[in-house]
């Protein structure tokens, strides 16, 4: 348990299991005990009971910020007690306001925004969160080259810091590999960093790192453009299910993918590589999404059933189901690079097809929502098929929903007949 005990004050770490937050959890707070008065320090961190362990005071593994929380703690406590120690060393009268006052200056003070990002990208990295370091590293490399030689701190972050760098971004041009070809970052592009970086942001707020009332994105526009489409209809679904590439191991298996996403309610590309045998349970697919961490179980059907047959012959319960993560150690890279591989050969087979639109890993899930919609299924049960959470209303009416409910219409969405 994480204890300091002087003749002034005390420090401890506690879980506010008595204070429940509106999304269920509990606060992470530091109780600081000075002249018999006390005060809680809040680290913007919470965690619901079964996160916590309470034989060792801190967060579990099952936590999905648990490294990042732990850093958080470890630099606080560490703060605070070297706060506390210069007043005594200097035999000044201090007060819990006084140590607060010290405690949320040097917070932002000595915290680097390049460190601090350094810090969450590890953490990232070290839950298997992949994906969110590859965006915060990219993010702080195209930051680093607006920066130059200048090292910002966190609380450097004003608007005009930001408006800086968005001014920045308008300007960039990209130039290809080869040199030849010179292109700006398209609004979009833009967008990516800006709404990474004020997620940066708004994470060393709720950590108590920035004051609340300095935000940097009260006045800044973030502007996007609609993309393109990339959904398709049920005729162009079923020809790439009729097409015969077998004559083409690579065109075959990718092929295959791009069916049993299809088949299995537009599954993402990253679940179908993290898909093992032991997801096979009672003729359905449970898994859980890599994206937001929901329990997906989807029945097989007969097509499914046919490509787990292919690929799944002779394979160990704890085996990947598809042959695209080989290497242990290696596991987003080989992800990455089959996905990139995938959408080639798909493009490969959009030309063989003769199509106005090209395939991508992306296009099944855009399809089966699309289609499910013309074919009279509602809004609410596609949803919950997809997984989304992010219309709160929805997803608490959804939650009715039984899986016969998604099972028929995965059967009639998927049924080319």
């Amino acid at each position: 348990m994480l204890h300091l005990k002087n003749t002034m004050a005390s420090v401890k770490l506690k879980f506010k299991s008595d204070k429940i937050l509106s999304d269920g959890s509990h606060p992470i707070v530091i109780q600081v005990i000075h002249n018999r008065k006390r005060k809680l320090f809040y680290l913007g961190h919470s965690a619901a009971k079964s996160q916590w362990d309470e034989d060792k005071n801190r967060p579990k593994t099952n936590h999905p910020d648990h490294q990042i929380i732990k850093s958080r703690i470890k630099n606080a406590i560490l703060q605070i007690k070297n706060i506390i120690a210069d007043f005594e060393n200097k035999k000044q009268q201090f007060s819990l306001d006084d140590i607060e006052k010290n405690f949320k200056n040097k917070g932002s003070t000595n915290t680097s925004f390049e460190g601090y990002c350094d810090q969450l990208i590890k953490s990232f990295k070290e839950t298997g969160k992949n994906g969110n370091a590859s965006v915060y590293q990219s993010t702080l490399e195209s930051f680093k080259g607006f920066s130059k030689s200048k090292k910002y701190l966190l609380n450097d972050f004003d608007y005009v810091t930001v408006k800086n760098y968005q001014e920045y971004l308008i300007r960039k041009t990209n130039i290809s590999k080869d040199k030849k070809t010179e292109k700006k970052l398209t609004a979009n592009g833009i967008s990516f960093y800006l709404r990474t970086l004020r997620a940066i942001i708004n994470r060393a707020i709720k950590e108590g790192l920035i004051e609340e009332s300095t935000y940097p994105f009260k006045n800044i526009s973030i502007k996007s453009e609609k993309t393109r489409k990339r959904a398709v209809n049920k005729e162009v679904i079923k020809k790439v299910e009729e097409l015969d590439v077998s004559y083409d191991k690579n065109l075959q298996f990718n092929k295959d993918l791009f069916m049993f996403s299809f088949y299995n309610r537009g599954m993402s590309f990253v679940d179908l590589a993290y898909l093992k045998v032991k997801n096979i349970e009672n003729g359905r697919l449970n898994y859980t999404r890599h994206k937001t961490g929901q329990l997906f179980s989807i029945k097989i059907t007969e097509k499914a059933q046919t490509i787990i047959d292919t690929y799944g012959k002779s394979k160990e319960v704890g085996d990947y189901l598809f042959p695209i993560i080989c290497r242990k150690n290696n596991e987003y890279l080989d992800y990455r690079n089959a996905m990139r591989f995938m959408n080639k050969k798909l493009k490969n087979i959009s030309t063989l097809l003769k199509l106005d639109v090209s395939l991508t890993s992306y296009v099944t899930r855009h399809s089966w929502a699309t289609i499910a919609k013309k074919s009279g299924i509602s809004t609410s049960v596609i949803s919950e098929g997809l997984g989304h959470t992010t219309e709160e209303i929805t997803q608490v009416y959804l939650d009715s929903f039984e899986n016969n409910v998604l099972d028929d219409a995965n059967d009639l969405i998927t049924n080319m007949d």
